[in-house]
């Protein structure tokens, strides 16, 4: 799922069928705006110029849209490896983007995609699932792996991952706290939510862990203790900051692919993107409403 920085109202999302857009905040108003067979999976959107949006896909790569999804025009020049599995753009520099593929390590685009290179150095899983970056330090990165969290604090000239934090373990999905970076969350497989409030160099599991597969999470911009985490049995929700979980209303056997909170223009809204659809609440998940038709 990829919000428009100032409009609530347009959002973008990945699906089997294609890239699906709308402009009235879903509703039954999904058209496909291209990419139809290539199953996008990371959407960023750029927050200085919306119009300009990167789609990372499986299998073929990155594309590239400069005018809010309606033209698509592949950019893979320097990206050996065409899976990519997460992506972040630079809060302040549309040009810059990261992005983590299933396998070939982390690639970084300086000039908005035209060409990549290849951001390994210390990196030693290059199985990577998850990235998120510190919004005070656009430097500093965090990748989640097959073999635990790697961390940059130079825009990915080197990578390092510290032997006292969260090592030998399948991390499937990062968040930060929007209001103190230096608290990180780590969902794995299946060693359920891990929290680090030093910045990634040591860990603290829950008291009682969630022992599902954990496939997405969001912190929630108005309440940063809450931590809401997508599982192959629904949604949870921890208010304890990681310690324990709870149902948060969403108890199927599907997965949860994605969970977004649009932090700029309507912070209590969290978006669910998954087997079941895409769903959002602003009830802090006691009730969801389906958004569209989407089987993404």
């Amino acid at each position: 799922i990829g919000l428009h920085p100032t409009d609530s109202m347009i959002i973008y999302v990945g699906a089997g069928k294609g890239l699906c857009k709308t402009t009235v905040g879903g509703k039954d108003n999904w058209p496909t705006v291209g990419l139809d067979t290539f199953s996008p999976r990371a959407i960023v959107v750029g927050q200085e110029n919306p119009e300009l949006v990167y789609a990372g896909t499986h299998k073929v790569g990155v594309y590239r849209s400069s005018d809010g999804g309606q033209i698509w025009e592949e950019v893979n020049t320097g990206i050996s490896y065409p899976e990519i599995r997460a992506m972040v753009i630079h809060p302040k520099n549309d040009q810059v983007v990261y992005a983590a593929t299933d396998g070939g390590g982390v690639f970084k685009t300086v000039n908005g995609g035209d060409s990549w290179s290849e951001i390994n150095h210390g990196l030693i899983d290059k199985v990577v699932r998850s990235m998120v970056m510190d919004p005070r330090s656009s430097d500093t990165l965090y990748a989640g792996t097959w073999h635990g969290v790697y961390k940059t604090t130079d825009g990915g000239k080197n990578w390092s991952a510290d032997p006292e934090g969260l090592f030998d373990v399948d991390v499937r999905v990062l968040a930060l706290d929007p209001t103190n970076p230096k608290i990180l969350y780590a969902g794995t497989q299946p060693r359920g939510v891990y929290r680090s409030e030093d910045a990634g160099a040591t860990w603290i599991a829950g008291t009682k862990p969630l022992m599902e597969h954990i496939e997405s999470m969001a912190i929630d911009p108005t309440n940063p203790g809450h931590v809401y985490v997508g599982t192959r049995a629904g949604v949870f929700v921890s208010t304890d900051k990681g310690d324990t979980f709870s149902s948060a209303g969403l108890r199927w056997s599907n997965m949860a692919w994605t969970l977004v909170f649009d932090p700029k223009t309507n912070p209590t809204t969290l978006y669910y993107g998954g087997v079941g659809g895409v769903l959002k609440t602003t009830t802090k998940g006691f009730q969801w409403e389906v958004t569209g038709p989407i089987r993404p």
